[in-house]
């Protein structure tokens, strides 16, 4: 039975009884069209793009494939506002096909899984004609009630994403914006245009560079934040965290956090051996920042598994190890004490009930020792009868990606004191979750009392160098990486459209180009340590080459901000909170938002201009000092001087309060009876007691010199000194 709507005035819809699908409203349109699929299509094993306009029906997403599960109505208290009455619709798009149904290169699809929505639909008094989405692939992204309702807004709530479940969601995300637009349009009895919003971090950046470049006439605008172009951020990113994390001791990297923290030395090289100063060198100029390095993704482990580099590089791991330019040929010190590469000899097996083998027993004598590398990623390689045919099954398996490391190496718990592997029971990965052992039959049957399995991790370790050798053109990380007259300075893989895998996989069937279809705001926070603000400035370099210079500045906005982290909005909810404002104003009534922030590049590190005229963006421009510097020593009890300038860019607004924090006390904020432009803040500050003082100046701005905006508008930037009290 299919469900008509009932519209009930200000609140309320007809309850929907058991699960029952939406009824098509109007004439039918015309259905998505595919495009031709492409080599690339089956390389990756995902579905060719789908065309997505604003009036085409998707084949498997649409009015009459959403199933409506419940109807709720609800309330919503906003504090120190209304009550909201909302009609809270819970419903689904079932799987349409299975492994078997799909083409034979397919191993992913957003088809195979049920894709699970929430729509929240104010009472219509609170309805401005909008629409919010946030998203996340592996992580989904519910839109906050109050941003969504407050700015009169329906909202549109992906609820089942997962790491499997992570490719082309923005293809059935834009099926479920139209219809909760039809569902919108038959509960409020409208019929003029309703402006839609999408946004993302990190993943949802990605997604969020699919919803404009992939489709038009769905979202009005989009806010890819945090994101992650090809290549450089899904695998550079953490191949570079990698390779600095293995090289460098810990002890070492806690030293050179504290030097380019606020208040630090600066000093960040004190220590270090000329191969260490070369490493990091190499990681701050792919565009590491710099002031957050001590939160930088620490495990061994790239958080995106290169699998996809050995099956489609698969001459790479042993040209690394053996040919003139690679490193691996004449490794530094640190490689060659963290490579593990030995044979051990099988002196028992172990086997289930099912004959396969279980357990592998390895005598004792012929283990490797594991070094500064511990277990991460190791590999049990397996050879034919000869003893130097290496063993790869050729058979893809579909699935995730990293399925297929099984293909290449056993898979199971190794103990290296028992002396044992064991290849059944589960393993669970850098995102927490737990699966059975599989192993491939063509590696078991290879295994045999008295052989050798080859222990060792020489493909991981040559993954860490692989930036050097698979340079993307345009992505300004890898300037380090060319010659003056741009030529490589290392050797380059022929082919690396690999890199493009994971985007190509997130994004539908496409990797971005910087072809925007609607108006386009890129946040970004200065902190961020997964998607790097080079990434981001690369991507809207990307934007300004495809689009030109003139529809550039009519359809993107670049905003850094200064403290920002890995979270939405760039890490500043006051900002991200402005921009969805201007974001509106701009689709809407065409007001044009700020200029985007200005920078340079120098050495991988994004500068931001140091005057709130010449740098632009949203939040207030601030400098600190202790006595002229950024750090002070001094005896107890003598007084510093603390001395900061504050100032809103052009048309941003205005300095409302200010606030120190001393030592991580904060003060009572200072309120100014009239908000100003810029402000210069003095004061002079002594402790009793040795030790070292952290000191915080933190400012708030607003657009309309408002203390507490109603919209949470409130755009802050802070600084940091140190005093060191002997």
């Amino acid at each position: 039975m299919k469900n008509t709507f009932i519209s009930a005035g200000a609140f309320g819809l007809a309850a929907l009884a058991g699960s029952t699908c939406l009824a098509t409203s109007g004439a039918a349109a015309a259905e998505c069209r595919f495009a031709p699929v492409r080599q690339i299509d089956r390389d990756v094993g995902v579905d060719p793009q789908l065309l997505i306009d604003g009036t085409c029906t998707d084949p498997d997403y649409n009015e009459g494939t959403f199933v409506v599960d419940k109807t709720e109505q609800l309330t919503f208290e906003v504090p120190g506002g209304p009550t909201i009455p909302y009609t809270q619709v819970t419903g689904h798009f079932p799987a349409t096909r299975t492994t078997a149904t799909l083409p034979p290169y397919v191993r992913q699809s957003p088809t195979l899984f049920r894709q699970d929505y929430v729509f929240r639909f104010p009472a219509k008094e609170f309805w401005k004609h909008r629409s919010f989405q946030q998203q996340h692939p592996s992580g989904g992204g519910v839109v906050d009630n109050r941003m969504a309702f407050t700015n009169g807004a329906f909202s549109v709530n992906w609820m089942s994403a997962s790491t499997a479940n992570s490719v082309a969601s923005h293809r059935h995300e834009a099926a479920a914006t139209k219809v909760a637009k039809a569902y919108a349009n038959k509960l409020y009895g409208n019929s003029a245009k309703i402006y839609s919003y999408f946004w993302g971090c990190s993943g949802g950046g990605i997604v969020s560079m699919a919803a404009a470049e992939n489709t038009t006439g769905v979202w009005d605008g989009v806010q890819p934040q945090c994101l992650g172009p090809k290549g450089v951020a899904t695998f550079h990113s953490f191949q570079w965290q990698a390779h600095y994390t293995m090289a460098i001791p810990q002890a070492k990297r806690d030293a050179i956090a504290a030097a380019a923290a606020p208040g630090g030395t600066g000093d960040i090289y004190a220590g270090l051996n000329d191969e260490e100063k070369a490493v990091l060198d190499e990681f701050i100029a792919a565009g590491y920042p710099l002031p957050a390095i001590g939160n930088h993704f620490k495990s061994l482990v790239p958080l995106v598994d290169p699998i996809d580099i050995r099956i489609a590089d698969p001459t790479y791991e042993d040209d690394f190890w053996s040919k003139p330019g690679y490193a691996g040929a004449n490794p530094p010190a640190y490689l060659k004490a963290a490579l593990i590469d030995d044979w051990a000899t099988i002196t028992g097996i172990d086997r289930g009930a099912d004959g396969a083998p279980a357990t592998i027993r390895f005598d004792a004598a012929t283990l490797p020792k594991l070094g500064v590398m511990g277990d991460n990623y190791l590999e049990f390689f397996v050879y034919g009868a000869d003893g130097k045919t290496r063993l790869i099954d050729p058979e893809p398996v579909v699935g995730e990606p990293s399925d297929n490391r099984r293909r290449y190496s056993l898979q199971g718990k190794y103990d290296p004191v028992a002396g044992t592997l064991a290849l059944t029971g589960t393993t669970t990965n850098v995102f927490g979750k737990t699966s059975p052992l599989v192993n491939s039959k063509l590696l078991l049957d290879g295994l045999k009392v008295g052989g050798k399995v080859r222990i060792n991790n020489r493909f991981i370790l040559a993954m860490y160098y692989y930036p050097r050798y698979s340079n993307i053109a345009g992505a300004r990380s890898y300037d380090q990486y060319r010659n003056a007259d741009g030529s490589p300075k290392y050797p380059q893989r022929a082919d690396i459209s690999v890199l493009w895998g994971a985007n190509y996989r997130t994004m539908g069937g496409r990797v971005e180009t910087g072809d925007v279809k609607t108006r386009t705001m890129i946040m970004e926070g200065m902190s961020d340590n997964l998607s790097w603000p080079i990434f981001n400035a690369s991507y809207a370099e990307q934007i300004q080459h495809t689009l030109g210079a003139a529809k550039a500045r009519s359809t993107m906005r670049f905003y850094l901000h200064d403290n920002g982290n890995h979270s939405t909005g760039g890490g500043e909810p006051g900002i991200f909170q402005q921009s969805i404002q201007d974001l509106m104003a701009w689709a809407e009534r065409g007001v044009t938002p700020p200029p985007s922030t200005q920078y340079t590049i120098r050495k991988g590190q994004v500068v931001p201009a140091p005057r709130a005229a010449d740098r632009g963006g949203l939040q207030p421009v601030m400098t600190l000092a202790v006595d002229g510097a950024n750090r002070a020593t001094v005896a107890a009890g003598q007084p510093v001087r603390l001395a900061g300038a504050l100032e809103m860019p052009p048309a941003t607004g205005k300095i409302v309060q200010y606030f120190w924090t001393i030592a991580g006390a904060d003060e009572a904020p200072t309120k100014l009876p009239s908000p100003q432009q810029k402000l210069d803040v003095e004061r002079t500050l002594s402790f009793p007691a040795a030790g070292s003082y952290l000191v915080r100046l933190t400012v708030n701005g607003q657009r309309n010199g408002q203390i507490d905006p109603f919209d949470k508008t409130l755009l802050r930037n802070f600084k940091e000194v140190r005093i060191l009290v002997k």
